[in-house]
């Protein structure tokens, strides 16, 4: 499996009302981000347009939010911003617009650079979502089968955000009509569990089985009417019986020509043979030049398929290509120089980021990496075009085929009938000659039996030589899914002893309100019944089983920090620290955890927080974003 580590942060939120002033302008940072204040005061909501922008499903706006229009993310995708605008709606499923660069180029773009990507795929235009941008740029890999148009970029985020209208004891966000199936590939994903290859090996394995148990009965079946029929099975004896009847028809043909060249030389053919000869030889020659029309055909779909394959190897090299190389600058985006490589004196610090530590010159804006992503996007869409054309041309071709054979059969119909036209037009026909002619018709139906034969027994060594193929093929697919799937459980059970670890961690921080925290050894998430356990108990206190629900978020997250096989994107945003009557030195006791979580991690991440109970310790730190909202100053400036 592949390992991309996946990174998103939010650099800056602006929301704008209907009537075009700025409602909400904030930028954040890495690591904790804490917006404070208190209830009512629209925390929630800056949350929710968070959740929103990111390509969540939300449509309970509050008063404050119907009030506004549009919502701009600026947002690091690994180590490139790109800018994402959603129009706020209570309708759902909104198409999603993508710039990629900063927002500040973004608002001085009118169009140009802009992207505008549906909420879903549509299949007949192969147009992209704006889920399917986002993956790609993030890295996941391509989902298969039935949780394809199933997994969405809301769906992700279902693990990423922690709401407050979610059932406490939900692990995922609460969602009508949801599936388990969902749920566990939403995990098996960000956990780095799924591996798309496994699903192209398990299908491949499933067709080869079906192939090979068709070929078997189609192999059995012929040989039990050979078997059966008491037919010659070796084909160096039917080959030397073709032979010796093809000398006979020689020697009869030799006879046949004796005995008209003995015949008067002024006999005349009729006119009736003489237009059956005319007939059959134009149907002969309409025949064959439909049969070369058919073969050229196939020799230019042939030529079109093998120069599809090359271009879309092409494609995929280039877009693997482009995938190295973000990777290569994401490595070594934040490698600093402390000494000049020349003289390996201390380099003296820059005056600000903007400028280079060695030369000290001001760096020009790189949007490389935006064009590499940019890029990406339309090479997957000439992919996509590409495979689209390659299999309906492969349909042509294929129907092409199945008909040369009957085409083929009618020319040597016809010419067969020709050559027996010609030599059997003749104006007397004495005894001897057709009894000649009956006896040379015989050994030619014996030929055609013995060629059946022939056929017949090539099938079945092709059937064979296709079954010896299929069960190599078999075999080692099965041995490439039992190596991922171990490899797939060893990283699960990997995952979960990690956020076993965080989890009492966290719990075992607690001020001691719950004593079965304090003793907690075993804990259990189960995303098919999208719920969790502390030693098969979460039958708690409600603020208890939000700080229970919290440590396993939290827990999810820091574990995606230590193991780099995760593809959770190294971010969460939580605003449900404090629910269900959590007292404030309870909910301050996390948030301090929190904190000091994130300062132990030197894996770039990113937390973003609300609380109504902000820890002393915590407050007017940097890492408050915003001021302290309140009933007059709230989030949302719409007046």
């Amino acid at each position: 499996m592949t390992q991309y580590n996946p990174f998103l942060k939010l650099n800056r939120l602006t929301i704008f009302t209907k009537n075009g002033k700025t409602a909400y302008d904030q930028k954040f940072h890495e690591g904790v981000n804490i917006i404070r204040g208190h209830n009512s005061a629209g925390k929630s909501t800056i949350g929710n347009f968070i959740f929103y922008v990111l390509g969540g499903d939300f449509k309970k706006w509050t008063t404050a939010a119907v009030y506004c229009s549009d919502v701009y993310a600026e947002v690091y995708i690994n180590s490139e911003p790109i800018t994402i605008k959603r129009t706020v709606s209570d309708s759902g499923n909104q198409p999603m617009s993508i710039f990629w660069g900063t927002y500040e180029e973004a608002l001085k773009s009118a169009s140009e650079g802009w992207q505008l990507f549906p909420y879903r795929r549509n299949e007949s235009t192969s147009k992209k979502s704006f889920s399917n941008a986002l993956f790609l740029a993030l890295g996941f890999p391509e989902l298969r089968g039935d949780v394809d148009s199933n997994i969405t970029m809301h769906q992700i985020l279902r693990m990423l955000y922690v709401d407050q209208k979610s059932l406490t004891l939900d692990l995922l966000m609460t969602e009508n009509f949801d599936s388990s199936i969902t749920r566990k590939t939403i995990a098996d994903l960000l956990f780095g569990v799924y591996d798309d290859s496994l699903y192209s090996d398990k299908l491949s394995l499933r067709e080869s089985e079906k192939d090979f148990d068709i070929k078997k009965k189609q192999f059995e079946g012929i040989e039990q009417i050979f078997k059966a029929s008491d037919n010659e099975t070796n084909v160096g004896t039917i080959n030397a019986l073709i032979e010796e009847n093809n000398s006979q028809i020689k020697s009869i043909d030799e006879y046949l020509d004796k005995l008209t060249k003995e015949q008067d030389e002024t006999n005349k053919k009729s006119d009736e043979e003489e237009l059956k000869v005319v007939t059959i030889k134009t149907n002969l020659l309409a025949s064959r030049n439909s049969l070369s029309l058919l073969q050229s055909e196939i020799n230019k779909f042939e030529f079109e398929l093998l120069d599809s394959q090359d271009f879309i190897r092409s494609l995929e090299k280039r877009a693997l290509a482009l995938s190295d190389s973000l990777l290569t600058r994401e490595t070594f985006v934040d490698l600093k120089m402390h000494h000049c490589p020349n003289c390996l004196s201390p380099l003296v610090p820059a005056e600000d980021e903007n400028h280079c530590e060695l030369c000290k010159q001001q760096l020009p804006e790189d949007k490389g990496s935006s064009q590499i992503k940019r890029m990406q996007q339309e090479i997957d869409n000439q992919i996509r075009e590409s495979k689209k054309l390659y299999l309906e041309n492969e349909h042509k071709l294929l129907g092409l085929k199945s008909s040369y054979p009957t085409l083929e059969q009618k020319v040597r119909a016809f010419q067969r009938e020709l050559d027996e036209a010609l030599s059997n037009v003749k104006t007397v026909r004495n005894q001897e000659f057709d009894e000649l002619l009956i006896k040379k018709g015989e050994l030619r139906s014996k030929n055609d039996y013995l060629i059946k034969q022939l056929r017949a027994l090539e099938q079945i060594d092709v059937l064979r030589k296709e079954l010896a193929g299929l069960k190599i093929k078999i075999d080692s697919l099965k041995a490439n899914i039992y190596s991922k799937e171990a490899e797939q459980r060893n990283r699960l059970q990997n995952a979960f002893q990690v956020i076993q670890s965080l989890t009492l961690r966290l719990l075992h921080s607690d001020l001691g309100r719950q004593a079965e925290f304090s003793t907690g050894k075993k804990v259990e998430l189960d995303f098919e019944k999208n719920t969790f356990s502390l030693d098969g108990e979460n039958n708690f206190s409600e603020s208890s089983n939000v700080y229970l629900k919290n440590s396993v978020r939290f827990a999810i997250f820091f574990a995606s920090l230590q193991k780099d096989f995760f593809r959770l994107p190294r971010f969460i945003l939580c605003d449900n620290i404090e629910d269900k009557g959590m007292q404030p030195d309870r909910s301050q006791s996390f948030q301090n955890e929190i904190v000091k979580l994130s300062f132990e991690s030197e894996v770039r991440h990113q937390i973003i927080i609300t609380t109504s109970m902000i820890s002393p310790d915590l407050d007017n730190t940097e890492l408050c974003v915003g001021d302290f909202y309140s009933e007059t100053n709230k989030t949302l400036k719409i007046e």
